[in-house]
């Protein structure tokens, strides 16, 4: 008789983002359309002509990695967060009136203003060790808003991961970030 497949850990389900630490931490948890990380490594391949262009040796020259969160609330105060060389603006007679101000100035430094990016699914059974962190993410916002009857408005939050050099060059941790 076959074991089966119950072993089997193929997880499936959404996710919430959180962005930031301490007083700053801001979770993004609705969302449409799924959280995506991606990571890409590129490589220089070494040939020679003695086997053409079959490489001969392949060299890591650098890994990038990003998320795409699917903000589905327009949540000024949260998409502050998310939005660089920007201010949001309350209004000091009535708070709950209030605008997001974005600069189109140029020279904005992208790194100076990265914080810690965790991953978390939401699925029963999830542990740290399905989290993805990225200890220095910058944020790119690019909202893209559809005004009509079928389509809810979306907001695509990027996050570019840099690397830590305070920690070897870490780009992104699969997994409990506490293990030793």
């Amino acid at each position: 008789m076959a074991a089966g497949i119950r072993g089997i850990n193929v997880p499936i389900g959404p996710a919430i983002v959180e962005f930031g630490e301490g007083s700053e931490l801001v979770t993004f948890d609705i969302t449409k359309g799924g959280i995506v990380f991606k990571a890409e490594t590129s490589i220089q391949d070494t040939t020679v002509d003695q086997y053409g262009d079959t490489p001969v040796k392949s060299t890591m020259k650098g890994r990038n990695a990003e998320v795409t969160v699917p903000f589905a609330l327009h949540d000024l105060e949260r998409l502050s967060a998310a939005m660089p060389n920007s201010r949001l603006v309350k209004d000091s007679t009535d708070p709950a009136k209030m605008k997001l101000v974005v600069s189109g100035k140029a020279g904005f430094d992208m790194l100076a203003a990265a914080k810690k990016l965790v991953i978390k699914p939401t699925a029963t059974g999830t542990t740290p060790n399905d989290y993805i962190t990225i200890p220095l993410a910058g944020a790119m916002s690019d909202p893209e808003y559809t005004y009509n009857s079928d389509d809810e408005r979306i907001a695509n939050l990027t996050f570019k991961a840099y690397p830590d050099t305070d920690n070897d060059g870490d780009l992104f941790i699969m997994g409990d970030e506490s293990a030793e």
